[in-house]
């Protein structure tokens, strides 16, 4: 059973639900004017709860609000099935499709952390959670541990993420191309239209958090220049801090693009609120500023009319569909117009002890002409302006 205050939240927690494999056959809503510290929800709404149970024979509760250690303890004294919360749900779903090393040290490093202040009142055993949703994990089988136990299987887990995260800025200060990272709400189609972009053959499911690894392809524009395009794991509301937390160099991708993609699924019905859970979300991460082109996807579910209204209200947004490679054409010239807008022709004049700066030219742009003359290398170059600002010493002229 499904419960919360908002009809339209309780819809998407069913659709987690149905991602981690539970069927829901009950929705209960409630008023949620003021919470009830001891229990979330008041005590009339309690007994309506424990009546359905029964009538019911429903063995599990799942609620759409994150429950403090102890509202989650009296609820499970007065009710008699499983009681999960929002962030329990989400975190199950991480540990059901973590595939990477990186990503599994993620998930089981949020979950422990969920759990730790959980513990208390409960003695060292936690039997009772084996078996079933809100337990899958790619750490301990058995949860029968103690809290030293978890607070060291934690210290470990963070610093195996503190090498991790060494190896991947190493790998990022090797690229030398742009980079375009694709955000966006979880389902809405970033991973294939990064698969429509590069021909990869990535997973893609109609499901919530289908994919969690970081991904990163190489892609050539008309002009002939390199981009990298990355990809990462989604968004959603509520998403539980310990996961932002523990996924916060993967999201640090994002840090680092020099474009953003918001990925939009233009046919949801709740478009609009799922824009600003992503706007919201890239504040937190402190990147708003950057610069950001909207892409909405699945154009092909929607008809003329809302398809009108969006293009109203977001006139700079692109409008495509990935599945059926719809208006892919002008996704690409507006990535090309990008970043061909960051590089500029020039004529550099390079002497022979500063060859190795040819290297560089080729690594980080397009190298047109290259004549050696008079102990000096000639050089015509289209190339980003902030290398030009360092290597201006070199440069003879600007092409126009």
């Amino acid at each position: 059973m499904l419960v919360g205050t908002n009809q339209g939240s309780l819809k998407e927690l069913g659709q987690l639900a149905d991602t981690s494999g539970v069927h829901s056959i009950k929705y209960f809503t409630y008023r949620g004017d003021k919470i009830n510290p001891a229990y979330y929800i008041g005590k009339g709404n309690l007994e309506k709860i424990k009546d359905i149970i029964a009538n019911y024979e429903i063995n599990l509760i799942i609620f759409d609000n994150q429950l403090s250690p102890a509202q989650l303890r009296n609820l499970e004294e007065e009710i008699d099935a499983k009681i999960l919360d929002r962030n329990q749900l989400i975190m199950d779903i991480f540990a059901l499709h973590a595939q990477s090393k990186e990503s599994k040290i993620q998930v089981e490093l949020a979950q422990l952390e969920y759990l730790l202040p959980r513990l208390v009142g409960r003695g060292t055993e936690l039997s009772r959670l084996a078996g079933g949703i809100g337990t899958r994990g790619p750490g301990e089988t058995k949860l029968e541990i103690d809290r030293r136990r978890i607070e060291k299987r934690i210290y470990r887990l963070k610093e195996k993420l503190k090498e991790i995260k060494s190896d991947r800025e190493v790998q990022r200060k090797s690229r030398k191309d742009p980079i375009i990272s694709l955000v966006g709400y979880t389902n809405a189609g970033k991973s294939t239209l990064l698969n429509m972009l590069t021909g990869d053959n990535a997973l893609v499911e109609d499901q919530l958090f289908a994919t969690l690894d970081s991904r990163a392809k190489s892609y050539q524009l008309p002009i002939g220049k390199n981009i990298i395009i990355t990809d990462t794991v989604g968004f959603i509301k509520s998403l539980p801090h310990q996961l932002i937390a523990s996924f916060r160099s993967t999201l640090e991708e994002i840090k680092n693009a020099d474009l953003i993609l918001h990925i939009i699924d233009a046919s949801d019905e709740d478009v609009l609120n799922k824009i600003k859970v992503v706007n919201n979300e890239l504040i937190e991460l402190g990147i708003q500023d950057k610069p950001i082109q909207k892409v909405f996807n699945k154009i092909d579910r929607i008809d003329s009319s809302t398809k009108k209204d969006l293009e109203l209200e977001f006139p700079e947004a692109i409008f495509i569909s990935a599945t059926n490679q719809i208006n892919k054409d002008i996704l690409i010239d507006r990535l090309n117009n990008f970043v061909e807008n960051t590089m500029q022709r020039y004529t550099l004049e390079l002497p022979y002890d500063q060859a190795s700066i040819v290297e560089k030219l080729y690594n980080n742009g397009i190298v047109e002409k290259e004549k050696y003359k008079n102990n000096h290398i000639f050089i015509d170059a289209f190339i980003p302006t902030n290398l030009a600002k360092k290597l201006e010493k070199y440069i003879i002229k600007k092409k126009i």
